[in-house]
């Protein structure tokens, strides 16, 4: 179903997004989107998949490492007899590297959960910081003020 690498992502994204909670903003709306935005960010590295094959980040980065640093085959004998040449229009083009985001391969439970348990450290957050006086008046306002 999903793999430790992308529980792992999740995790950290979102231990980073409570952890947001500690910048010095003073404002806690500002705390809120810079968090939300890591975790968005870790969502999508945890996701995401490149290249032809679909393979993670990582592999892929180390595969355009080691080929760029790899020795080339260089052949400098050009006219070869028997050789066959191939005209330019035989050549296909390349295919464009898709980008892919593996949310069949991980699933929407490990992302939902993640996202729910931020959510619930910001609200408790919230409420700490005086949002039960923003429910209380919110509940007032709605019932025209009963007792």
């Amino acid at each position: 179903m999903f793999n430790n690498r992308d529980l792992a992502i999740l995790g950290a994204g979102g231990l980073l997004a409570v952890f947001a909670l500690l910048l010095p903003f003073s404002s806690f709306f500002a705390k809120l989107a810079a968090g939300f935005i890591v975790l968005a960010l870790f969502m999508i590295l945890a996701l995401l998949r490149l290249g032809p094959d679909r393979v993670t980040p990582e592999e892929w980065l180390l595969r355009r490492i080691r080929f760029a640093i790899s020795a080339r085959a260089y052949t400098f004998h050009h006219n070869v007899p028997g050789a066959r040449t191939v005209s330019p229009a035989e050549i296909p083009a390349p295919a464009a590297a898709p980008l892919w985001l593996a949310i069949d391969e991980v699933g929407i439970y490990p992302l939902m959960t993640v996202f729910l348990a931020v959510v619930g450290v910001y609200t408790v957050a919230w409420l700490y910081r005086g949002g039960a006086e923003d429910v209380a008046l919110f509940i007032q306002n709605i019932t025209g003020g009963l007792p």
